[in-house]
């Protein structure tokens, strides 16, 4: 199947992906370069529906055939997704792709992935790896959590594609840990064996805590050594993903907010970001009236009809973003009552088949959309997470077993602070079975120092 875009089926992808602010300044344009677009309502009055005549020369226009292959697609994707064939899902994911834009962390290693020579089964694997990389460049994936919900998901498999990972640009990246990320940016320097590697291998706490003259008398180096060697490793970067994050400062607006009324919790779409659009009346009596030179009629139907689109493809944005959130706040319903203890796992694949569209639209109609809730202010993002399969069967969310391990550490005692594998015992005994390695990666995401380094005398 022929892979193409009209402008117009671009445009309405555009519409879908733009957070409000942008969507606002296409508005504007779009507003600019068509009379027939207008933000006042039509005079109750007056007629606003196009004689017969009118509206057969409209339908027999090429435009008005481009203004519904989108729907007609879409329509599709929702009533016979069990028997669309592969082409049609790639041409999808082929129009998905096509926006153009400042290219995310995820997307700058995706496109990485497709030249990496992998299989569909290693090709699948990696792109659930790289969507579990955060905006600094760190792999948030729990191994023991895949390894028990996925007994076909070998480790040496895992490990073997997160090494190709790491092979990417930017450099350092799909590191566990800190450490992890210094020594892949090391190795890449040529220095996978030199005394800046294994001052980071073995002492990189103490380096942390410039603890520079025990680090002098263990590695049986001169303090002015270790100090250069300090100074080398600092030049490395900590964050390799963050040139991938915007530093400009962001204004949002809340284009969902949700509040529980009558014991119910509610979605409202919130509308007054969105100006009123119509079709102008003028140009519809100038489409009207024969006596309008054939060539300015012409004119005046192609503008209608980008009009047309155009005012369609944002109510399909928001009908998608409003069912998008629906989903949102019927699963994580936990989460408004008690905060992010309440949060559930939950995929973007998950919510995509219960709406009936594709993944990849979720996904879009996620990008720089916010929610207003009791809790504050989130990004639709924020609410998909993974989580780690338990003895029992139940999933929970990283995000809930991260809250009860912050807990935790807060009310020890802090002249004897709990080592990582006590911590993960009285997680536990509450009823969350991780790993002691899973609490040390948690803890070091949260920044929560070691049980030596949190000690107070």
């Amino acid at each position: 199947m022929e892979q193409s875009l009209t402008p117009q089926m671009l445009q309405s992808l555009k519409i879908l992906q733009a957070p409000i602010l942008d969507l606002q300044i296409m508005i504007r344009q779009e507003m600019d370069q068509n009379p027939t677009l207008e933000r006042e309502a039509p005079e109750a009055e007056q007629p606003t529906d196009f004689d017969e005549a009118a509206r057969e020369e409209l339908r027999e226009e090429r435009e008005i055939g481009e203004l519904t292959e989108l729907a007609e697609w879409d329509a599709d994707f929702r009533s016979n997704r069990e028997i669309r064939s592969q082409a049609d899902d790639e041409r999808y994911q082929f129009m998905m792709d096509s926006i153009e834009g400042t290219a995310s962390l995820q997307e700058h290693l995706l496109s990485q992935l497709a030249l990496a020579g992998l299989n569909a089964r290693e090709r699948g694997i990696a792109e659930v790896l790289i969507g579990s990389i955060d905006d600094d460049g760190y792999l948030l994936l729990d191994i023991d959590g895949i390894m028990g919900s996925t007994p076909e998901f070998p480790e040496e498999l895992f490990e073997r594609l997160i090494t190709v990972i790491q092979g990417f640009d930017p450099v350092g990246v799909g590191a566990r840990d800190l450490k992890e990320c210094l020594l892949l940016q090391l190795r890449h320097q040529g220095k996978g064996d030199s005394l800046e590697a294994l001052l980071v291998r073995d002492h990189l706490d103490k380096l942390g805590a410039h603890q520079y003259e025990q680090i002098a008398r263990a590695m049986h180096l001169p303090l002015e050594k270790v100090k250069d060697l300090s100074a080398a490793i600092a030049d490395l970067d900590p964050k390799p993903g963050r040139n991938f994050t915007a530093d400009k400062t962001e204004y949002v607006i809340p284009e969902i907010s949700v509040e529980k009324k009558n014991g119910v919790w509610t979605v409202t779409q919130n509308r007054s970001p969105y100006p009123r659009l119509f079709i102008s009346l003028k140009y519809l009596e100038l489409l009207k009236d024969k006596s309008t030179a054939a060539e300015t009629r012409k004119y005046i139907r192609e503008k209608i009809a980008k009009s047309k689109f155009f005012i369609r493809s944002i109510d399909q944005r928001q009908d998608t973003i409003y069912r998008i959130a629906c989903e949102i706040v019927r699963v994580q319903k936990d989460f408004f009552e008690d905060g992010i203890a309440g949060l559930k796992p939950l995929g973007m694949k998950e919510v995509a088949e219960l709406l009936g569209v594709h993944e990849t639209t979720v996904s879009r109609a996620c990008n720089g959309k916010y929610m207003s809730t009791p809790q504050g202010t989130f990004e639709f993002k924020y609410f998909f997470i993974t989580g780690v399969a338990q003895s029992d069967g139940r999933i929970l969310s990283n995000a809930s077993i991260k809250s009860v391990l912050t807990d935790i550490i807060r009310t020890e005692s802090k002249r004897r602070p709990m080592s990582d594998q006590r911590i993960a015992e009285e997680l536990s005994r509450q009823g969350i079975d991780i790993a002691r390695r899973t609490v040390a990666k948690y803890r070091e995401q949260m920044k929560i120092l070691p049980a030596r380094l949190r000690r107070q005398t």
